[in-house]
């Protein structure tokens, strides 16, 4: 996986459409309501996730496709949302305006800039290994596809620029809600350094990184609601929506042809972070939003269950691993490593076993470190050790396994052994192994028997 996430963080139309007709339904039907329940109802879907690798950073370059953008109702938007969101504005914003062909060509740039070839490829292997995305999938086009229909705008934290697609920037409420959702980034760069640590730090994984990034997005989604509940006419949102319904006004063309993983990965952390920063404004009011760019959550899980990081403080353990490409062979190579959160185990099975075996087996995460090995003749090996937070939540996951190998390979896998704590399939001519050992799970994914054996001796504390 890319080796750090850098925030340029991208307003994804349909969730602030989504947001805001709910919002909008909600008001006209209990004006002035203030309960839990209407928090709850700010959305009307909830989907789950985000990875490192559908994240980048993305740069509007202004010389070439840029206009500067000023108005008085700009100027004066700082700083509603400054007092919705209780942060100072530091300095006046830059917005540009860029056409949709430019931030395009922009995305592309930024994919191959932030994210080499060689690293986006590794990532394609490794969700092609898991089932996640089919082998011929071209993982750079998908999410330029997906992003170049679904952004509506963004704020980059090098240039401290707010850039708007043009079309979908000013004009309708809806427009002014995507500025303010950009407003409300801004000022957390200028308050909180979203490219300084505890942001932003080379040493995260991908799902430290999704939850940071779910902080800041869930604390921009609810920023954008409260200044929607204060200047907002939501009649005449209600309205827009409809109409915007009935002509389509937001495609999701892309994003539904897009596999599982891409769209719950890009939705992930304005739903699910909207719902985390709610819980904690409710338990902490605005200065726990504040506190929590200081010491962020750092996983997935802590974003799907607030509790476990408002509360006791349930923190990802860490799983070691050593490099063992030396062991393969002279020819083979470790070319990822990385964490599956609770979000990407929940999504992997979802899509694979089906939503209840998803929310059987994720629960009970406690930490996890995936690594990929390349070999000769296009060969390859998937080491996958995960720590629960109980035996009884390890057990889950083993017997989870067995039954996700048999919904994704069916007639193809055969087991070849078989016990309380191991087991071997063979499935489309490679071998998996899953063994169980107290609260820690191994899974090994190899392209024959000696090499499953060979990498299973590394790891005397499985059978």
């Amino acid at each position: 996986m890319p080796a750090k996430r850098l925030f340029a963080i991208l307003t994804i139309a349909v969730v602030i459409m989504t947001a805001a007709a709910a919002l909008a339904v909600y008001m006209v039907i209990r004006p002035g309501s203030e309960s839990k329940k209407e928090a709850q109802l700010a959305l009307s879907f909830k989907p789950f996730t985000l990875q490192e690798l559908l994240t980048f950073d993305m740069k509007v370059d202004s010389a070439s496709c840029g206009r500067p953008i000023r108005s008085a109702k700009l100027s004066k938007m700082e700083k509603q949302v400054a007092e919705v969101r209780e942060l100072p504005l530091k300095k006046s914003i830059t917005f540009r305006s860029c056409s949709e062909a430019g931030v395009r060509a922009q995305i592309n740039e930024s994919i191959s800039r932030q994210t080499p070839a060689e690293e986006l490829e590794a990532d394609r292997k490794l969700l092609v290994a898991l089932g996640l995305v089919k082998p011929e999938e071209n993982l750079k086009q998908t999410l330029t596809n997906v992003y170049t229909e679904q952004i509506a705008g963004s704020y980059n934290e090098e240039d401290k620029e707010i850039t708007v697609v043009e079309g979908k920037g000013l004009g309708t409420i809806m427009d002014e809600l995507t500025i303010v959702h950009e407003i409300t980034h801004a000022l957390q760069d200028q308050n909180f350094h979203l490219d300084r640590p505890p942001l932003d730090n080379e040493a995260y994984s991908g799902d430290n990184n999704l939850a940071i990034e779910s902080l800041a997005e869930g604390d921009a989604m609810t920023a954008m609601l409260d200044y929607a509940k204060e200047y907002v006419d939501m009649a005449k949102l209600l309205k827009e929506e409809l109409k915007g319904l009935e002509g389509s006004q937001v495609s999701s063309e892309q994003l539904d042809r897009a596999p599982l993983y891409i769209r719950r990965s890009l939705l992930f952390p304005y739903e699910e972070g909207m719902v985390f920063v709610i819980a904690l404004k409710e338990r902490k009011g605005i200065a726990g939003i504040d506190a929590a760019f200081a010491d962020p959550p750092l996983s997935s899980e802590q974003i799907m269950h607030p509790d476990k990081y408002i509360g006791r403080r349930d923190n990802p353990r860490t799983v070691p691993l050593a490099d063992i490409s030396g062991i393969l062979g002279k020819k083979w190579k470790m070319i990822n490593s990385d964490t599956l959160g609770e979000f990407d185990v929940g999504v992997w099975f979802e899509q694979l076993s089906g939503m209840i075996a998803s929310r059987d087996v994720a629960g009970g995460w406690g930490g996890n470190t995936i690594q990929y090995y390349r070999g000769p003749g296009g060969k390859y090996v998937v080491v996958n050790a995960f720590v629960w937070d109980t035996p009884a939540d390890a057990r889950q996951f083993f017997d989870g396994y067995a039954g996700l190998i048999e919904d994704r390979f069916g007639k193809k896998a055969g087991e070849v052994e078989a016990s309380p704590a191991r087991d071997v399939w063979k499935a489309d001519g490679e071998y998996f192994y899953s063994g169980l050992a107290g609260d820690g799970t191994l899974c090994i994914q190899a392209p024959d028997r000696a090499t499953l054996d060979l990498v299973l001796r590394q790891f005397p504390n499985y059978p």
